[in-house]
């Protein structure tokens, strides 16, 4: 029986029972008992090492013990009217309840993802001269499957490892055992990963002879040097290939390789670029990732690998699974509640672990899972993505790293011996991180990459603009639609009354407005999810500019309501960020020109680290904000000059450190949002082209409006003509008070 079986065994139970008020916790740190019943907390705990080592019958007696303690309450302990129960219920063992009894090293074999099987052996011993008494003693079977000698058998543990090359020319890897045997690993050739660019697949793109702008003149345009002045497609930057490169490398001579890239470097890309040119060898591949960024991943997938890649994203417990492809994507919550079987079945041959710190704890069901969905094919291996594998303590690294070398990596209890450094907090002894550093980059050099963002600024134009792609769901997509039908209705009117050439390019605006707002309050989710995991990666500031109030108004409220009730969704978010004193701020129209404005602004600058939701009309001028240099442009607005005055130009002040501002923009897929960024990413360029011949830019309100108009017209006919009918309309309310 796993955990996930045992919980719900024992949710069913209590409900049964009428106990549905009754809470479930797994732990490891319930004293040794295999179960335990808290009457004051409402809660019965199971020990999570108890379900892993024990068998089936045992572990349905512990829910049915403990059960039966809540049914008469703990007060009559094992007395009568608890026998009673327990009796009724069915249980075997009526004796108090038992302890697990586990070795340390059976714990530590737990810990290190090893399988533990555990046999029972009888055994008579004498209560007095007269009388004996049958017991069972338990005896453990430690089972290291994925790292064992090829050619004895035994346990693999690393002695020591050289590179060299062999008579056919092959770079190879000798790793000597300490069985005293050698496992001869041969390393890829460099593959050409610089030679892949987005959308290679359409016609068009693999037809373009394409134009790569050197460093300098993408500094000077203000555009990226891996970007197609052609066709406007990307490629890999240099470090990015490098980075591919070495999880090539890693992946062929070990169990995995980790991309520990600092924030915004691009770890898809690198992840994506091995599926590319080594399909066959690792595919089917699954995708472990928060369900935030669940879309990304198929959107990335699809641009950088085709259609081809079209993979499936597992949102319920209940979905079928569609054989066949090339991969899949689940979040980490629901890898413990989906059915192991149909995962295993599926022949997973890469496992992907986005934000791998998601499995920082040795003991939790989620790293559990983990290890059993990679464990399930012999010959998987693991590809684990993070700026900040660990965080607080250096245990929380343990578990990729074992899962990327179990034989360097075989024991959580010698990896914290060796490479955690303890320190003292008056007479209590604590964690804290990695000891002697620079030895375990030396130890770790072939399982990690990591660059931090100054040691590859030089390859990032001056302003590095990324996009957040953003789904919207089945309301705000019905809702859009429902919105869209409306200005293509008004709009039509004009252009079959011959008065087109007499709408005004304001008047066209304000009808689109609803459009860009109901996409300004479905992003909401994305850009907190971005925030959530910016604060989790980095310890730099962070600047969100909107341009609705009321979309400002939930954002600034979801990151300071710590309340559960009220805040659900982000209530630990507004939480870590008050735990770990970084304030949120809010600047509005009601600010600018006044003290409490400058307040702000000197506050935010005076911080280290802190959050600030601004109006982007508002931050457009008298606002100084150089000790930041990353932001979210959470809504586009109509002219580029505009969007250009918030961010970078509240950035580019005197004091400015960084070489590089970083602007991540938000975008919901087939809605405003990608017209509004074709355009404007258009105008920007001949703007900055403009500018730099000398010339004076001219923008013409009433042009971009009508080209906006006539993009939206024509993709709504496009899909109209595919559906087949119009879409079904809603209700924004909904929306609006999310």
């Amino acid at each position: 029986m796993d955990r996930t079986k045992a919980t719900k065994t024992l949710r069913e139970t209590l409900d049964t029972h009428g106990l549905k008020d009754w809470s479930i916790r797994l732990s490891t740190t319930v004293s040794g008992v295999m179960g335990y019943c808290s009457e004051k907390d409402k809660t019965i705990f199971l020990n999570a090492h108890h379900i892993d080592t024990h068998p089936e019958p045992e572990i349905i007696d512990t829910i049915k013990h403990e059960v039966a303690h809540a049914l008469v309450g703990c007060k009559h302990g094992h007395g009568p009217a608890w026998v009673t129960k327990a009796f009724e219920m069915g249980v075997n063992n009526l004796s108090k309840c038992s302890t697990i009894g586990l070795s340390p090293q059976v714990i530590d074999a737990i810990r290190s993802g090893n399988s533990v099987e555990v046999t029972f052996e009888e055994a008579t011993i004498e209560r007095n001269i007269t009388v004996e008494e049958k017991v069972f003693r338990p005896k453990y079977q430690v089972t290291r499957l994925q790292d064992r000698c090829p050619e004895c058998n035994k346990v693999a543990v690393e002695v020591f490892a050289i590179d060299t090359v062999d008579k056919d020319g092959n770079q190879v890897k000798l790793i000597t055992l300490q069985c005293f045997h050698i496992i001869k690993k041969i390393i890829p050739r460099g593959t050409a990963f610089e030679s892949m660019v987005s959308n290679y697949w359409k016609p068009e793109i693999a037809a373009c002879k394409h134009d790569w702008p050197t460093r300098d003149e993408a500094k000077s345009l203000h555009i990226p040097s891996n970007r197609c002045r052609k066709c406007g497609e990307f490629k890999l930057y240099n470090f990015q290939v490098i980075g591919a490169r070495n999880a090539e490398v890693g992946l062929a001579s070990q169990k995995g390789h980790g991309i520990f890239d600092d924030m915004g470097l691009g770890k898809t890309m690198q992840a994506l670029a091995i599926l590319r040119f080594h399909s066959s060898l690792y595919s089917p591949t699954m995708v472990v990732t928060k369900s935030a960024i669940k879309f990304q991943w198929f959107k990335a997938a699809i641009t950088w690998l085709g259609p081809e890649f079209i993979s499936q994203i597992i949102s319920t417990s209940k979905d079928y699974l569609m054989p066949g492809l090339k991969m899949y994507i689940i979040p980490y919550d629901l890898l413990r509640r989906f059915p192991r079987e149909k995962l295993h079945k599926l022949g997973i041959k890469l496992v992907i672990l986005d934000e791998v710190q998601q499995i920082k704890n040795p003991d939790s069901s989620r790293t559990q899972e983990v290890r059993k969905l990679v464990s399930a094919n012999s010959d998987c291996k693991v590809l684990p993505l993070s700026a900040t594998p660990w965080k607080n303590r250096g245990s929380e690294f343990f578990p990729a790293l074992n899962l990327m070398d179990p034989i360097k990596f075989h024991s959580y209890q010698a990896y914290l011996d060796q490479w955690v450094d303890y320190f003292y907090e008056g007479p209590k002894k604590k964690m804290g991180g990695i000891r002697n550093i620079q030895k375990f980059k030396d130890y770790t050099q072939s399982l990690i990459t990591r660059r931090e963002y100054n040691e590859v600024m030089d390859e990032f134009p001056d302003i590095n603009r990324m996009k957040l792609p953003v789904q919207l769901d089945e309301l705000q997509q019905s809702t859009y639609d429902d919105s869209v039908s409306d200005f293509v209705a008004w709009y039509n009117d004009f252009v079959l009354s011959g008065e087109e050439e007499n709408i005004n390019g304001i008047e066209l605006l304000a009808k689109m407005a609803r459009m860009r707002h109901i996409t300004g309050l479905a992003k909401i989710p994305a850009t907190l999810g971005f925030i959530e995991q910016f604060v989790a990666d980095t310890e730099r500031k962070l600047v969100v500019f909107v341009h609705h109030k009321d979309v400002g108004e939930l954002m600034y409220g979801a990151l300071i309501n710590t309340d559960k009730e009220s805040n659900p969704d982000y209530h630990e978010l507004a939480q870590t960020l008050k735990d770990e004193g970084i304030p949120v701020y809010q600047y509005t129209s009601k600010h600018t020109g006044r003290p409490e404005g400058y307040d702000i602004q000197e506050r935010f600058n005076d911080n280290k680290r802190c959050i600030m939701i601004a109006s982007t009309l508002a931050c457009g001028e008298g606002l100084n904000l150089q000790t930041c240099a990353d932001s979210i442009l959470h809504e586009r607005q109509w002219n580029p000059q505009n969007e250009d005055q918030a961010t970078p130009g509240r950035f580019r002040r005197i004091g400015q450190v960084s070489g590089v501002i970083n602007i991540t923009c938000p975008e919901s897929e087939g809605t405003i949002d990608e017209h509004l960024d074709y355009i404007v990413e258009s105008k920007r360029k001949q703007f900055h082209a403009a500018m730099n011949k000398g010339e004076a830019p001219v923008w013409s309100e009433n042009q971009f409006a009508k080209e906006l108009a006539e993009m939206i017209v024509a993709r709504h006919k496009a899909k109209k003509g595919k559906q087949g009918k119009p879409a079904v309309k809603t209700n924004i309310t909904a929306m609006a008070t999310m």
